[in-house]
């Protein structure tokens, strides 16, 4: 047999035969300068990213902070003064409901009954009134205790004149609710009005609806034990002194004009 020898070159072990070792050159102050560059490019991404983290982070908390959740609470006491707008309204209306928990269960005052919805989702009542109402506050009493799955998680209120131009007033969420939940209403400040009106303005609508988006548990159907609707007191006690007057009270007129009329001469 012909016995091959390997002959391992100059260029050190592990060279192929006839390949002779390419010397490094060596590095140029230039290169070092290129170097760095790229060190420096790699450090500025890692405090970018450290950077985008952070906000991330911050809008994070930012979110979690700016949810509007409400509380329950065991009474309406802290309605005190203001007017139940029930027997104003002309109509009251659901999106669905299982017979024998309609409407009826959710106005007649009782904590052991409740409206269950039987639909798809967004679940809705809707209040009808016969003419532009003043509503601060709209009340819902909820239990998760007994409901669970059934109770409301996030709720949406939204006015307006027709169902063609509901606007969103109000959304909030909800963390196990048993008791009330009241969930005010403030008007949009009136770009018109030169007054800075720092008090609670109620909203004048004729329709309110209030919609059920998501429930505890990722429930389907909804449990609602009690609606009402609030509005200011004066407001009905200055309609009701402008309309019937009482005998010997005289006019409050407050224009010049006017005030002229407000004595017989």
């Amino acid at each position: 047999m012909e016995q091959i020898d390997v002959i391992m070159s100059d260029g050190g072990p592990g060279t192929p035969p006839n390949q002779p070792r390419t010397p490094i050159p060596p590095l140029d102050d230039e290169d070092d300068d290129e170097i760095e560059d790229d060190e420096d490019d790699d450090e500025e991404e890692v405090d970018e990213d450290e950077d985008e983290d952070e906000s991330q982070d911050g809008m994070q908390g930012l979110s979690a902070s700016a949810r509007n959740i409400i509380r329950a609470v065991p009474d309406l006491d802290s309605l005190y003064g203001q007017r139940d707008l029930q027997k104003d309204a002309i109509c009251w209306t659901l999106s669905s409901a299982k017979p024998g928990n309609g409407v009826d269960q959710i106005r007649d005052s009782s904590q052991e009954t409740y409206w269950q919805s039987d639909g798809g989702q967004p679940h809705f009542l809707q209040v009808v009134f016969s003419r532009r109402v003043a509503v601060s506050h709209v009340c819902l009493y909820l239990d998760y205790n007994l409901d669970e799955s059934y109770t409301p998680k996030k709720v949406c209120v939204e006015t307006g004149m027709t169902l063609h131009d509901l606007q969103t007033v109000s959304v909030v969420e909800l963390q196990e609710p048993v008791g009330w939940c009241i969930i005010p209403l403030d008007a949009p400040p009136d770009p018109l009005d030169e007054d800075i009106v720092e008090e609670q303005q109620p909203i004048r609508t004729h329709l309110v609806q209030v919609s059920v988006l998501t429930m505890h548990q990722n429930g389907r159907d909804t449990h609602v034990r009690q609606v009402k609707l609030f509005g200011p007191k004066r407001e009905h006690q200055l309609q009701q002194n402008t309309l019937q007057p009482r005998i010997g009270d005289k006019p409050n007129f407050t224009t010049v004009t006017l005030s002229q009329f407000s004595t017989i001469r």
